[in-house]
C-alpha cells in the first residue's frame, strides 16, 4: 500500500512540474525585442504571454528588453509602456529581474 501511494505521489509531483514548465514556456521572461504579447491578466495584475504578432489577442510589441533591472523609467522615450518582473512576485517565479519596454499594437 505504501509503495503504491509513493508511486502515485511521485507521478502527481512530476505531472505538476511538467505542467508548470510547459505553461512558463511562453511567459514574459522569454520575450525578446520584436515579440508580441497578450495579457491573460488585467492592467493591474498583468500576465503577459508571448504570441504570434498576427494573433488577434496580441496587444503589445516588445521594443527593448532590459535585463537585471526593475527600473521602468529606463523605457521613457523608448516605448509607450514599461513592464517589470522580478523573482519575488507571487505570480511569477522566473528567477529573473527584467523590464520590457512595450508599444501598444494598433488594431485595424
Amino acid at each position: 500500500m505504501r509503495k503504491t501511494l509513493g508511486i502515485i505521489g511521485a507521478v502527481v509531483v512530476l505531472a505538476a512540474v511538467a505542467i508548470g514548465y510547459f505553461l512558463s514556456q511562453d511567459g514574459a521572461d522569454r520575450a525578446g525585442a520584436g515579440d508580441c504579447l497578450k495579457n491573460n491578466g488585467d492592467p493591474i495584475f498583468p500576465d503577459l504571454r508571448v504570441v504570434d504578432c498576427g494573433d488577434t489577442d496580441a496587444v503589445y510589441e516588445v521594443v527593448q528588453v532590459l535585463h537585471d533591472t526593475v527600473d521602468t523609467a529606463r523605457c521613457q522615450g523608448v516605448s509607450d509602456i514599461a513592464y517589470e518582473e522580478q523573482a519575488d512576485r507571487a505570480r511569477h517565479k522566473s528567477g529573473k529581474r527584467f523590464v520590457l519596454c512595450l508599444d501598444g499594437i494598433k488594431k485595424k
